[in-house]
């Protein structure tokens, strides 16, 4: 754990440079949370944007889907709340090709369940996602 910190410092450190020290995406959820850089709070809103499309895929029943907003993946995932709605809208029209996709709307989120009681992040790390995924999600529209 010792080491895993020394590399955080290191980090933060050399924020701005191209390549960072420590590779977020590999390292388990539970250290993640102990962490506060921008690197690490971004990989835990990839991971909460990745568990509800992962959720949202697998449901057979539309109304236990849910959206992906603001509210959403700070109730997951935590953090700064302006670096939150930042990292939303960078990702702003792959939301919107999966809310089309599973005709997800914002009122699907007023469920007597709260998100946090239905869906918990993997501890284990996820693939990272990019075109070759949303390759796939628009071959099954297409079907």
């Amino acid at each position: 754990m010792a080491y895993l910190h020394q590399l955080v410092r290191q980090d933060r450190l050399q924020q701005g440079m191209s390549e960072a020290l420590v590779s977020y995406e590999q390292l388990p959820y539970s250290h993640l949370v102990g962490i506060q850089t921008r690197a690490a709070r971004r990989e835990r809103w990839r991971r909460a944007v990745w568990t509800i499309m992962m959720h949202n895929r697998a449901c057979v029943r539309s109304e236990d889907r849910w959206y992906m907003n603001y509210w959403a993946v700070l109730a997951l995932a935590g953090g700064d709340p302006l670096g939150v709605g930042r990292y939303l809208e960078e990702r702003s029209e792959e939301l919107r090709r999966h809310h089309d996709l599973y005709e997800v709307d914002p009122t699907m989120n007023q469920k007597a369940v709260s998100i946090i009681d239905a869906l918990s992040l993997p501890e284990d790390p996820i693939p990272p996602d990019g075109e070759a995924f949303w390759a796939q999600i628009d071959e099954q529209r297409d079907l």
